[in-house]
């Protein structure tokens, strides 16, 4: 049973890759659109766009690292699904691998937040 699930986890994981790659582009333009709505709305303050920025980094679980009256910077660390099945389809030792990484080297994402 293991062999099976590691003949069809690596090309699971290495499609997943790609898909998380696409993903990725689209996620990050979700953030761009939103704060490009709320910069050049003319009716908020600097603190109402920096609290509506800040509430939709924490809706997405972000920590928040950097907060002044014109900048927000958030972090969040991405699990991959992509790398968690191809270390499965390399004989589990792949996977132990990729935890230990994303629990202690892995870089977070970051997205800063620069208002006018």
């Amino acid at each position: 049973m293991n062999t099976l699930i590691m003949i069809f986890a690596l090309p699971i994981g290495i499609y997943i890759l790609f898909q998380e790659k696409k993903a990725m582009k689209k996620y990050q333009a979700i953030f761009d659109d939103f704060f490009l709505k709320v910069d050049q709305d003319k009716v908020m303050s600097q603190k109402e766009k920096i609290d509506l920025l800040e509430d939709m980094l924490y809706g997405n679980r972000y920590d928040i690292v950097e907060k002044t009256k014109d900048t927000l910077k958030g972090e969040k660390k991405l699990f991959s699904v992509g790398w968690m099945f191809v270390g499965m389809g390399t004989f589990y030792i792949g996977l132990v691998i990729y935890i230990i990484y994303y629990f202690y080297f892995q870089k977070p994402h970051v997205v800063e937040f620069k208002l006018n």
